[in-house]
């Protein structure tokens, strides 16, 4: 991720794509639904206890690589996308 907004900009399309409201997951993640909301709207602060219980409420995973390895993940030289990062928009695309 490449800023806050990217981060929750992603939870908010897994969130809707499980019909989840925005009150329902925060009352899962055991946050306030401001909380969500401003993570959402990339203009929240959140802590990582939290961010990771809402990520588990998803069923997501937070992982973290080197910068050149995420750039090589995402792109080849011209730009196509690499077999990796097409099973991963797969997945995002079809997620329940």
């Amino acid at each position: 991720m490449h800023s806050v907004q990217t981060l929750g900009a992603r939870i908010r399309a897994v969130r809707k794509s499980q019909k989840l409201s925005s009150a329902n997951l925060a009352e899962r993640s055991g946050i306030h639904r401001n909380t969500l909301q401003a993570l959402e709207t990339g203009k929240g602060n959140i802590e990582l206890s939290k961010l990771l219980s809402i990520c588990s409420e998803l069923g997501l995973e937070l992982l973290l690589v080197p910068q050149e390895v995420s750039a090589q993940r995402a792109t080849e030289g011209d730009g196509a996308r690499t077999e990796l990062s097409e099973r991963l928009h797969g997945l995002m695309r079809n997620a329940p």
